[in-house]
């Protein structure tokens, strides 16, 4: 990724007199960009004992291996890495057999999101273990709400995603739900970062990472036929904004 440069105006004219005049003005400083490769490398630095917020492990959705954990990287900065189990639901039509026709966040017009047009990924619905603080990592102890941005890195690509749906034990007959789960994310998020993107046989087990952004600077505002090309193009910021705040 490269950044834009500012480019500074020249004057039209000169007077003859100031002509010969040096100019000491230090020239217009210029933000650092930072790659995804580098960003993610800060990342995976900061994801260390002393910054992981739970205290008890989360649940790799797709292997129901016990070993996912929460780190804050950042001021306001959360991360996980996971595998990716598809989600179908919302108000895009689908085949899987666990489909269901709402999200619990819905887009500015109050429609469920669609996972076939909108990136978004998901979290617990709520405490598993009725604790405060939670044991496990609860995003509503975090500053996150509904529609709030993240990162996703996978086999280096990144895109950017919103928090659309929560995970709950539903009795569900094709699946263990559990709202200590992490890794899920729509069927649009596992079709831009190249994974098979079917709910009945799609995901990865394992090498995703997920950076979520707290607070409502970060909450992303659209509709479902929108939603996707303005996550997208939050992406540079928000490599920039994290690449500055770890110090890269």
């Amino acid at each position: 990724m490269v950044g834009a440069a500012l480019a500074l105006a020249a004057p039209l004219a000169v007077k003859a007199a100031d002509a010969a005049t040096t100019n000491t003005a230090a020239p217009a400083a210029t933000a650092k960009s930072y790659t995804p490769a580098q960003v993610l490398a800060g990342v995976q630095k900061n994801s260390t004992s002393a910054n992981k917020v739970n205290t008890l492990p989360h649940i790799n959705t797709m292997t129901r291996a016990k070993n996912v954990n929460v780190y804050q990287v950042a001021k306001g900065v959360y991360a996980y890495g996971s595998g990716l189990a598809v989600d179908t639901d919302g108000s895009d039509p689908d085949p899987d057999p666990d489909h269901q026709g709402t999200t619990t966040f819905k887009d500015t017009n109050g429609k469920s999101l669609g996972a076939h047009h909108v990136p978004f990924y998901v979290l617990g619905d709520d405490c598993y273990d009725k604790k405060k603080p939670c044991p496990h990592f609860f995003y509503k102890e975090h500053g996150i709400s509904g529609r709030q941005f993240a990162l996703m890195f996978y086999k280096g690509k990144v895109i950017g995603a919103i928090f659309g749906d929560t995970q709950t034990a539903n009795d569900q007959p094709t699946s263990d739900n559990d709202s200590r789960e992490l890794g899920e994310a729509s069927v649009k998020a596992a079709s831009l970062l190249g994974i098979n993107s079917s709910g009945t046989d799609g995901g990865v087990d394992n090498g995703v990472t997920v950076v979520i952004f707290s607070g409502s600077d970060w909450v992303v505002n659209g509709t479902n036929s929108n939603l996707n090309d303005k996550t997208q193009a939050m992406v540079d910021k928000a490599l920039d904004s994290l690449g500055k705040s770890m110090g890269l």
